[in-house]
């Protein structure tokens, strides 16, 4: 790899971009805090469709003309003492080029250093799969008392059913040794050869799944209405009648023999989706960020994948597949007031019903957080 860098072009890119991307990929920031003699700097993080690593960073207060660091590393704690590049702090991005293999190469992560100010570890939390939906990171958040999500432990993601031969390099060079099945109960278990060799568990979490109701909505038999109405229905069902499976879910995670560990459903979005929300509010992470990943799903799902020629459907159906496959904060409030009706709060759902004790939460954060 080698480091390319933008100047007068990574400013245009930063006033008409950038901006939106950081409000978008919010739940990809890092915020360091610093005392007031030290500037801050927020930094991110992404991948475009080559494998080439873009970073974006903002410094507050600005300074100009100051040098910027860049350390690069395979390993998110442990970074070398010598910058791998150097660069001015008015640049606002760099992109660091992939080597040109057909297949991803060892996974990259930054620090960037100004003024004697140190970002946390960042790198890219989306992964461009081609057929396996939502596959992300949830390393990299910070929580209430400032300490940060390891990246590379825990990945969520949609289905596995279709995955190629690209996948399954990408899954083997994140170093991946467990992967936890949440699709529903209606879902026959199958190992999927490209990853038997891997710890593979079938946790199933709700009865019905999605794979079920494709072809009622290209039959025009599963209307907007419909759609909503029966995510409100799994969203209860799950929180009322699958408690246990996320209680062993949580014993998975709680053996750190089992890392790096990638936990999926079908789209990687509700299953998944509450199996993050636990696993955050377990971490102390503010709730403002456990929902910025809960929407993120709407960027890692892409529609067009899941029917074929999704985009010559009816108006109709395709309002009901939006419906099906978005991610709307109404869902997961429904889902947390669903958790009050049952037990009274949130922490007493999650301690009588999910079996998360102190002792587990810090068996949690002892293996997860920096």
């Amino acid at each position: 790899m080698y480091l390319c860098l933008y100047s007068n072009f990574g400013k245009q890119i930063l006033n008409q971009e950038m901006k939106l991307k950081l409000f978008v990929y919010i739940t990809g920031l890092i915020t360091l805090y610093n005392c007031s003699s030290k500037p801050s700097i927020t930094a991110l993080c992404e991948m475009d469709k080559k494998g080439n690593y873009i970073l974006k960073w903002e410094i507050y207060p600005e300074i100009e003309n100051t040098p910027l660091d860049i350390y690069i590393s395979d390993n998110d704690s442990i970074f070398p003492s010598e910058p791998s590049m150097t660069t001015n702090s008015n640049e606002y991005i760099a992109i660091v080029k992939n080597n040109g293999s057909e297949y991803p190469e060892k996974r990259k992560y930054f620090r960037l250093k100004v003024a004697g100010t140190v970002s946390e570890p960042i790198s890219n939390r989306f992964f461009e799969m081609d057929s396996i939906q939502n596959f992300r990171d949830i390393g990299g958040y910070m929580t209430n008392d400032h300490r940060c999500i390891r990246w590379g432990k825990l990945f969520r993601s949609g289905s596995f059913l279709r995955m190629t031969d690209y996948d399954s390099s990408e899954i083997s060079n994140l170093g991946v040794k467990t992967i936890i099945d949440l699709r529903s109960t209606d879902i026959k278990e199958k190992k999927q050869s490209k990853v038997s060799e891997l710890n593979n568990i079938r946790i199933p979490i709700s009865i019905k799944g999605y794979s079920s109701i494709s072809q009622k909505v290209i039959d025009g038999q599963f209307l907007r209405g419909d759609a909503i109405i029966y995510t409100q229905d799994t969203y209860k069902d799950i929180v009322n009648n699958f408690a246990s499976g996320y209680a062993a879910f949580f014993d998975y995670l709680c053996d750190e023999n089992n890392y790096p560990i990638i936990f999926n459903c079908f789209l990687g979005k509700d299953q998944s989706g509450l199996a993050t929300y636990f696993l955050m509010r377990a971490l102390d992470v503010p709730m403002d960020v456990i929902e910025d990943d809960y929407m993120n799903s709407s960027i890692g799902i892409d529609r067009s994948k899941l029917i074929k020629d999704a985009d010559s459907l009816s108006e109709s159906r395709q309002e009901a597949l939006t419906m099906l496959t978005k991610t709307d904060l109404a869902y997961l409030k429904y889902g947390i007031s669903c958790m009050r009706e049952k037990s009274g709060s949130v922490e007493d759902y999650m301690l009588k019903e999910l079996k998360l004790t102190p002792d587990k939460r810090k068996k949690l954060r002892d293996i997860l957080l920096h």
